[in-house]
């Protein structure tokens, strides 16, 4: 059996049919769902939704379960990934005639020979390829764009986003970031045998009968703070952004630009500042941050020792943003109804942001009880401070 700590990370997912297909750093597993549910009871929930979809775990595990999924998620990669991991894959095993189309497809793919064709104007994007392979990855999906049924389309434009830093000279290690001395080495960048491969996975998983999809996810709105959803929801289950930096939008540029959401990297900055802010590189995009009384001796005191004077903002910002969620999800989740949150803390110069505890008392303020609390994994920041990563289970106390 799987450690609480593994379930609170993506790993165990890689061998999770279709959980499998796109690989998301960011996320939690398929068990940490399963074990929610599982406390929860199955018969009690009929209505699931994840506020930051991410790779879409929380809205997969629903729908094997016969639970109706709804999601927002800001990145139109991750919102695509969500849609044809679920729906497209449904419609799918629903007909034999596509599984025969994605099959075509891959014989069409394993017996054309690819030329190196110029790709030297990617609008800047070929920096972060090897000619030869960007050439053989374009090829392929222009191949893919020719696909005339569109949800088998989609899945083989997840599977060609899937390895899009695989054959890259990029590696995600936290961050996406420029691959270093033998980082590459044991990872295979033959663009056409890895898209295959991926494909294989795919039709795999589409092809075994124990697996079956029952409902199809729909998003309720990219922005979860804009949801309009009243007493319609018997669980949320997911994982907001952590207070830590990441730029979520960053890290999946490769993807975003194979598959058009974006041009160049300079449309980057808008979608980046769309989100809860939890980062100082979009501090300076909010027009409005207000300083919640929970957060300000936090504030005071990382004011005279932040190493950025965003980073003060940020925090401030982080919360004020989650105030507005855990707001609409006051509103969106039913009576009685669960509030599930996978969240970890943070250090900012020496400064403990203990973030779980400030979500609480905003959740708390809205109408939440908390009934329970699960550390999953102990955590360590750059300067070795012990951090957590730990569940919050919460149950709205409101009345209709």
């Amino acid at each position: 059996m799987a450690s609480r700590g593994l379930e609170g990370t993506f790993a165990l997912n890689k061998k999770q049919a279709i959980h499998r297909w796109f690989a998301y750093m960011e996320g939690y597993s398929d068990a940490l769902v399963e074990k929610e549910l599982e406390l929860i009871g199955y018969e009690k929930v009929r209505t699931i939704y994840d506020p930051f979809g991410g790779s879409g775990t929380s809205l997969l595990t629903a729908s094997k379960h016969n639970i109706i999924p709804y999601y927002s998620e800001i990145n139109p990669v991750m919102e695509f990934v969500c849609d044809t991991k679920i729906n497209c894959v449904k419609h799918i095993k629903e007909a034999p005639d596509k599984v025969s189309l994605l099959k075509e497809h891959y014989s069409a793919i394993s017996q054309t020979e690819f030329t190196v064709e110029d790709v030297s104007d990617y609008q800047g994007f070929e920096k972060f390829y090897d000619p030869e392979r960007l050439s053989v990855l374009l090829q392929i999906l222009s191949v893919i764009e020719a696909i005339k049924d569109s949800d088998v389309r989609d899945v083989c434009k997840v599977a060609i986003a899937s390895i899009a830093v695989q054959v890259s000279n990029m590696i995600r290690r936290g961050d996406l970031r420029y691959a270093k001395g033998k980082e590459k080495e044991k990872v295979n960048q033959e663009v056409k045998e890895v898209y295959l491969q991926k494909l294989e996975q795919i039709i795999e998983d589409i092809e075994d009968t124990d697996i079956r999809l029952y409902t199809e996810v729909t998003m309720l709105a990219e922005d979860c703070r804009n949801i309009n959803a009243e007493n319609m929801l018997d669980c949320v289950i997911t994982s907001p952004p952590y207070l830590n930096g990441t730029n979520y939008i960053r890290n999946t540029k490769l993807e975003l630009k194979l598959l058009g959401f974006v041009e160049g990297e300079q449309d980057l900055p808008s979608l980046h500042s769309k989100g809860i802010i939890a980062g100082i590189n979009n501090v300076s995009k909010r027009s409005k941050v207000e300083f919640l009384p929970c957060v300000q001796p936090y504030l005071d005191e990382l004011a005279p020792v932040a190493y950025d004077k965003r980073i003060p903002v940020m925090v401030a910002g982080y919360f004020y943003d989650m105030d507005k969620v855990i707001t609409k999800l006051s509103q969106s989740i039913k009576p009685n109804g669960y509030f599930i949150m996978d969240i970890g803390d943070s250090i900012f110069s020496g400064v403990h942001i203990p973030t779980h505890d400030l979500l609480e008392e905003i959740a708390i303020s809205h109408g939440f009880k908390k009934y329970d609390e699960e550390i999953l994994r102990v955590r360590h920041s750059n300067n070795g401070q012990e951090l957590s990563q730990r569940v919050l289970r919460f149950i709205n106390t409101k009345e209709l």
